[in-house]
């Protein structure tokens, strides 16, 4: 089961302004290669780059099969975009004050739609610029062979996991918010009732 990086447990942070040591995993860098879509990406990838690497039959129709990744991510990009403009349709002015009090706060929450969405973008351009350089790649070079096609197809693996995790986080939100919108309601609703002492 994936998990999404609404369920990771949060940096201990001050309120005195003091800057507080985290852990490589919360760091920009870090946040990318230990996540679950680059360490499950990353092998998929690695090992899908060696069929056509060694095998002269997949190796004969890789052309098509790197423009079709390349097609495939930039659909999820597309959905990427699709799914920002959701989050954003969330942003009551008390979820977003919700937002700002975690780390990284509104900009925060949005780190991983950013993420996936450049990850379809290199993917896109790397996908393209294999299939053109595919032709040109001697047969007995079988490394790079495996090397053209591995990057194009771990940068398709992390996309697709990374665009899973993007569900959960979003029903996460989604959650939330209706949580937090109850609560204001409630809220509401009591302040407009009539006090029974009047």
């Amino acid at each position: 089961m994936l998990v999404s990086m609404a369920d990771a447990p949060a940096p201990v942070r001050t309120t005195g302004g003091m800057s507080v040591k985290q852990g490589w995993r919360y760091t920009r860098w870090g946040s990318v290669f230990l996540s679950v879509d680059f360490y499950a990406g990353a092998p998929a990838g690695i090992a899908i780059g060696l069929l056509p690497a060694l095998n002269k039959a997949s190796g004969s129709m890789a052309t098509t099969l790197l423009i079709a990744l390349g097609a495939a991510l930039v659909a999820i990009a597309a959905v990427v975009v699709a799914a920002v403009t959701i989050f954003v349709t969330l942003l009551s002015p008390e979820y977003e004050q919700v937002l700002d009090r975690l780390p990284g706060g509104v900009k925060g929450a949005a780190k991983p739609f950013v993420r996936v969405a450049w990850v379809s973008v290199i993917g896109t351009l790397c996908s393209f610029a294999a299939a053109l350089a595919w032709p040109a790649i001697p047969q007995h070079r079988w490394w790079l062979l495996w090397l053209t096609f591995s990057i194009p197809a771990a940068l398709t693996a992390q996309a697709l996991l990374g665009s899973a995790q993007l569900v959960s986080i979003g029903s996460f939100h989604v959650e939330k918010r209706a949580a937090l919108m109850k609560a204001v309601r409630e809220v509401r609703q009591r302040q407009n009732r009539p006090s029974r002492s009047a």
